[in-house]
């Protein structure tokens, strides 16, 4: 299982470690290549690095890379090396990769279940500037009018730098039609599908 909390979670936030213009824009790059493996979107981030695409995403680095900025970024920040190289990469790998992909799916799982739990609405994947500026992953639609949003978003996003969560709701309020966050455990399993099942119904 991934584990992307504890010392370095602080460290790579406040660093700006892992900021999509400092690394990659890794959801964006899902998206666009629908890697199909874990390996695959580490060579995409990769080949993103080292070659200009025609998507016209660009990657600062590899996993090593943005791996090596977080274990050198620990001497600023704590004026000691706690952890070695190859715990700072893979740190970085479950970040970008494990987590990444598996946000990607259970976006998929988001849309179905909705649409299922939903047939009155259109649920579809938020695209361009939306997606990306707005922060919104799902689009609903009524009678080919948006009516709200949605983001897919582990539990523990709620534990993260209030920073953070504050960025993505300002983000979200750009958009003026109401933004509901759908929340996973570590399990996978919906934590309040139902409640936003009812507040979409009402």
């Amino acid at each position: 299982m991934a584990y992307t909390g504890g010392l370095l979670n602080l460290l790579n936030g406040k660093m700006g470690i892992s900021a999509p213009e400092r690394s990659v824009p890794v959801m964006k790059l899902i998206k666009k290549h629908q890697p199909k493996s874990k390996e695959a979107l580490v060579q995409l981030i990769k080949y993103h690095h080292e070659h200009n695409c025609t998507c016209g995403i660009k990657s600062q680095g590899t996993i090593e890379d943005f791996g090596s900025n977080l274990f050198l970024a620990q001497k600023e920040f704590w004026g000691e090396y706690k952890f070695t190289l190859t715990e700072c990469v893979q740190w970085e790998y479950d970040l970008f990769v494990v987590q990444s992909m598996r946000g990607g799916i259970l976006e998929k799982k988001a849309l179905r279940d909705l649409a299922e739990n939903l047939p009155q609405f259109l649920i579809s994947e938020a695209k361009g500037y939306l997606d990306e500026n707005l922060r919104v992953d799902l689009l609903v639609k009524k009678e080919g009018k948006s009516i709200a949003g949605i983001q897919v978003k582990p539990n523990t996003f709620k534990k993260m730098r209030a920073e953070v969560r504050a960025m993505s709701k300002k983000s979200n309020l750009k958009w003026g039609k109401p933004v509901y966050y759908l929340f996973y455990d570590k399990n996978e399993n919906w934590i309040n599908l139902a409640e936003i099942v009812r507040g979409l119904s009402a």
